[in-house]
């Protein structure tokens, strides 16, 4: 009895086990000259990432927020956190991100917007960030059908970044409101693009060489200098 008792035990751990929680695993694309890492939980609303050039890039389907019949407001978000390492002899330029979608708006009131934020930070010194709005490019207050395009980025200037990665958070925002019966605000993403542009790392000027090795001359004659002094050692 005892050993049934023991044996459906060990079944219902195993089953739970099995049907617990994934856990996560960190995944790295490759791009021209640089590499981008992230959670194999990253994707959500954003969609499955790809990557071309230096630019990584979501094609989202379900990013979208929608008020019909003076519903009040409607706000969809989601965030994205990547890290990203430059290659051997690569320094941090300027990091850009391109993000395009649709929207539709019908009625007197009906509203949507899109926003967010661009943060970044070097991983070796994470006590400061550098932050940019993710704005539209334009008014997003066509009204009816077809459905109207819209556009929006941010810029983040990445020299000032001394480590060769940097953790870099994408947050966006779709809102959309009505406010009478009637109406209707519709507004979708379609595509982020994070475009990571770099310089290759500065090479030492001749007089820096110079200071160098007169520097490593310097301790070289130092050493000689404390053997002499010490003498030769007497055998007991």
């Amino acid at each position: 009895m005892k050993r049934v008792s023991f044996l459906v035990a060990g079944m219902f751990m195993l089953g739970s086990t099995l049907s617990g929680p994934a856990v996560s695993a960190s995944v790295t694309l490759a791009g021209s000259t640089v590499d981008f890492s992230f959670d194999d939980a990253l994707p959500g609303l954003f969609g499955t990432p790809g990557v071309s050039g230096d630019t990584l890039f979501f094609t989202p389907t379900t990013f979208a927020a929608q008020s019909l019949n003076g519903a009040g407001f409607s706000l969809t978000h989601a965030s994205a956190n990547i890290r990203i390492t430059a290659r051997e002899g690569r320094v941090f330029d300027t990091l850009g991100l391109i993000e395009r979608g649709d929207y539709l708006l019908y009625g007197a009131g009906s509203l949507v917007e899109v926003g967010g934020q661009l943060r970044a930070f070097d991983v070796s010194a994470p006590q400061a960030d550098l932050t940019a709005a993710i704005a539209a490019n334009g008014p997003l207050t066509a009204q009816g059908l077809p459905t109207h395009d819209w556009t929006a980025g941010a810029v983040l200037d990445a020299s000032v970044f001394d480590g060769r990665t940097i953790s870099v958070t994408i947050e966006n925002l779709l809102l959309a409101s009505t406010a009478t019966p009637g109406t209707l605000a519709f507004v979708e993403k379609k595509y982020a693009g994070l475009n990571v542009s770099t310089l290759a790392a500065p090479v030492p000027e001749a007089d820096t060489w110079v200071m160098m090795l007169t520097g490593l001359g310097l301790l070289g004659w130092a050493a000689r200098r404390r053997r002499q002094m010490a003498g030769p050692i007497m055998p007991e």
